[in-house]
């Protein structure tokens, strides 16, 4: 049976060669994502800001969250030498005039500190002395290099959204490894100064006493935390070894939640290459099932025959499998380092290249392979013995209506679920709840578009049937009838594209929805006729600049508490305080008293979370603060509607949290000054609008991306299958030249067989798209366009490129296969 396979295979050389090509195609995008994914399971988190003590204490990264009296706890307990306090603030740094960056640091600025933390890493003064007043800094080496600044230089440091002079009095160099960071050294007391953290610290370094191991050391500073962890869903962290690098921030990726990014980019890969796979090798069968059709009349068993296609499926897979790891590994670095720049990696990540993920892309590129020879030897098995004797292949057997009601079912489902996403008509559990259901929405309309496809375009070959009979060109007519009566064998050779274009499209569309969803809430909430918010450089504005603007500014800080709901577990949650009058920049709908209006013991909750554990007002629940030891019980005084210009819970701006920089500042009127501060954006109420937009697609760009890369992916393979497809037809072309057909004909035809495959197909998928944007915008409540959601400057080029790929594709192979005509 493998002998009459490899002489089927020869009489069909380029389906067999599409199905290879569209094999290694996807293998290697899969291969080279599981390379990242498995680098980034194995990455340890770089260790370089603690280095130097064996234990920290942190509150996973809340700043100011570790109060006075548990650093003097800790301090007094007989297993400490002695603690070290850290405070930790984005800093950033302008040199003659120009911002510094450094190449290859995590974040875009580097982080203040206090001298007396320096031991942490450690670092010890190279050039010049410690800083001993409040206008003197002292930059690490890395960062001193970058900026070319020099011991009794002056420079100027932006904290809060305020540049302020210092001079430069030393240069300090870390013990180990520091390429990942930059750090900028005050004075202890200025560095708290500039927190706005005097009562309340961000970590603790605990150095052991002499004789203490580890393990003794942990015990005790547990027993320390337990007081402070009870009831909270801040807990106190104590972190040893490479826990302590998640301590300083050095993450390896930006999942949480339960979701993690990279294996969702695997899944959405894997996906899309079954389906590709699937279409490329049902084509091949297709192609062969006269020769299927002989071994059965000559007495081959249907089993047989499944062990034949089977076998040479495996064959193809490993053959795929030899060429696409190496290839996988050549384009897992170029992948690192987009994800890197979407900050889905940080920037220590590397990738390795480890046995274990070319193994896995070997046995995905066979399971593929396998799922897809079944799925098309199920169609192979219907070929009966006497379609052997017939001259024409049986391709244009009808259709099955089944395909056609499950397509249609298909894109039923995937609207029911927009709507149900969209309206909220199921509460659906965060986070998983609405990503499962936006992937459900996306596999259902690409499915539907895969299924309904060769329908699709053997409608349109009827259409234009007629058309291109009284057109009067024989390449055009011929083209036509060719693509109604091979329908089936076109729609398998794009079936690849069908899923690309679908893809794309569904996923940028959707993301141009909720950028827009975005801007739409914001210009129904915000009032305010400037707002002042961080630059990218930039962590926050400080109340400094609050006052300057006068009472027409109002801030709001964000500041992450624990709700303790009657008889459920501790949750987290973001609380906003307010400083000023909140009804002047923002219009919320309001039940109970006034937001500005609220006292001592009382604060204001979001509709979502007052439904969600059924509070209203006049209800009482109980709240902790980060760093507290016991929590307070609040009386709910008002409930607003969700916003993201807030967080869930309002609280009474006074006390110590006062002391907390600005998430933003709101200003109704004019300025009145310029803001010149390169650490400080400042928006127009538009301008603010705008940029809620931008930020909603900074903050999802990864899909957009990933989703065009592997439409490209899909584009070539369709133009692959599409083209070497045409190398199996050479007694067909020969026939054509026989009765008189010229050879710019036959080649014109091929490329009309083209366009008017690929045209309907991307027609069919802009469709689809164009239905998910009409339900988004009719979902919206708001005055949305449905065009505004189609990707048309995304679509566009994939589309363009199929149509050329395809008809220049087709034209060449027929100019090589009708080249030695004898």
């Amino acid at each position: 049976m493998l002998w009459l396979a490899w002489r089927t295979v020869r009489r069909h050389p380029g389906s067999v060669l599409g199905a290879l090509i569209t094999l290694i195609l996807a293998a290697t995008v899969v291969g080279a994502m599981w390379f990242v994914v498995d680098s980034a399971e194995r990455q340890r988190p770089v260790v370089e800001r603690y280095a130097g003590v064996p234990l920290v204490v942190g509150a996973g990264g809340i700043a100011g969250a570790l109060p006075p009296g548990l650093v003097r706890a800790l301090g007094a307990l007989p297993e400490v030498a002695r603690t070290v306090p850290d405070l930790t603030f984005i800093a950033p740094l302008a040199v003659r005039g120009t911002t510094v960056s450094v190449p290859g640091d995590q974040y875009p600025s580097p982080a203040g500190h206090g001298w007396g933390s320096a031991a942490l890493t450690p670092f010890r003064i190279e050039r010049g002395r410690p800083p001993g007043a409040p206008g003197e800094v002292v930059m690490d080496a890395r960062l001193a290099g970058a900026a070319g600044a020099a011991v009794g230089e002056r420079v100027e440091v932006a904290v809060s959204g305020v540049f302020r002079p210092y001079e430069v009095v030393g240069v300090a160099v870390a013990a180990g490894a520091w390429r990942h960071q930059s750090a900028l050294f005050f004075t202890d007391d200025h560095a708290a100064e500039l927190a706005g953290r005097r009562d309340g610290v961000d970590a603790v370094g605990v150095f052991p006493a002499v004789g203490v191991d580890p393990e003794r050391l942990g015990r005790a500073v547990g027993r320390v935390l337990e007081p402070y962890n009870r009831l909270t869903a801040h807990p106190m962290r104590v972190s040893t070894g490479d826990a302590r690098g998640l301590a300083e921030g050095n993450v390896v990726t930006s999942s949480g939640g339960g979701f993690n990014t990279l294996w969702f980019l695997v899944y959405m890969t894997g996906l899309v290459a079954v389906g590709m796979v699937s279409a490329v090798m049902g084509l091949s069968l297709r192609r062969r099932g006269r020769e299927l059709a002989v071994l059965r009349a000559v007495g081959a068993r249907p089993g047989q025959l499944r062990v034949m296609l089977v076998a040479e499926a495996v064959l193809l897979a490993l053959a795929a499998g030899a060429v696409a790891v190496p290839l996988g590994a050549l384009l897992a670095p170029v992948v690192a380092g987009r994800l890197r720049g979407f900050r889905v990696l940080n920037a220590a990540f590397e990738v390795r290249h480890t046995p274990l993920p070319a193994l896995w892309t070997v046995l995905f590129g066979v399971a593929v392979a396998l799922v897809a020879s079944m799925l098309a030897v199920r169609r192979a098995m219907r070929i009966r013995p006497g379609d052997a004797l017939a001259e024409a292949p049986a391709e244009g057997a009808r259709l099955g209506r089944g395909r056609l009601v499950t397509g249609l079912a298909m894109f039923a489902l995937a609207v029911a679920l927009t709507v149900v996403l969209l309206g909220n008509l199921v509460a659906l559990p965060e986070p998983l709840g609405p990503m499962i259901a936006q992937f459900a929405i996306v596999v259902a309309l690409v499915t539907g578009v895969g299924l309904v496809a060769p329908w699709f375009i053997l409608l349109t070959g009827r259409l234009l049937r007629p058309v291109a009979a009284r057109a009067g060109r024989a390449g055009v007519f011929l083209a036509t009838a060719g693509v109604v009566f091979n329908h089936r064998r076109f729609a398998g050779a794009v079936g690849s594209l069908t899923l690309g274009i679908t893809l794309a499209g569904v996923i940028i569309g959707t993301q141009l929805f909720y950028d827009w969803r975005a801007a739409h809430r914001a210009t129904a909430e915000v009032v305010a006729d400037h707002v002042l918010t961080p630059s990218p450089i930039g962590n926050a504005v400080g109340e400094d600049l609050r006052r300057g603007l006068g009472d027409r500014a109002v801030g709001v800080r964000m500041l992450p508490i624990t709700v303790l709901p009657e008889g459920r577990a501790p949750v987290a949650m973001t609380a906003s305080l307010v400083t000023g009058d909140l009804t002047r920049v923002l219009s919320l709908p309001v039940r109970g008293g006034p937001l500005g209006g609220l006292k001592a013991g009382q604060v204001a909750m979001s509709e979502g979370l007052a439904a969600k554990h059924g509070a209203g007002v006049g209800s009482r629940i109980r709240i902790r603060l980060p760093g507290t030891l016991d929590h307070a019980s609040v009386t709910v005084a008002a409930v607003y509607a969700g916003t993201t210009e807030l967080g869930q819970v309002l609280l009474p701006s006074a006390g110590p949290l006062q002391a907390q920089p600005y998430a933003a500042i709101y200003v109704r009127g004019p300025l009145g000054r310029e803001v010149s501060s390169a650490a400080v954006v400042s928006h127009d109420r538009r301008e603010y609008v705008e940029s809620k937009a931008r930020e909603s697609a900074e903050r999802n760009r990864v899909m957009p991306y990933v989703s065009m890369l592997i439409g490209v992916f899909c584009l070539v393979a369709a133009v692959n299958s599409l083209c070497l497809a045409v190398v199996d037809r050479r007694r067909e072309f020969g026939a054509m030249r026989r009765l008189g057909m010229r050879r710019r004909q036959v080649m014109g035809m091929a490329a009309w067989e083209s366009v008017l495959t690929v045209l309907p197909v991307v027609v069919l998928s802009l469709a689809a798209v164009a239905a998910l944007a009409a339900v988004h915008a009719v979902s919206s409540g708001g005055p949305a366009s449905p065009v505004s959601f189609i990707p048309f400057a995304w679509l566009a080029p994939l589309a363009g490129g199929a149509l050329l790929g395809a008809s220049a594709g087709s034209v060449l192979v027929v100019r090589a296969v009708m080249k030695n005509e004898r």
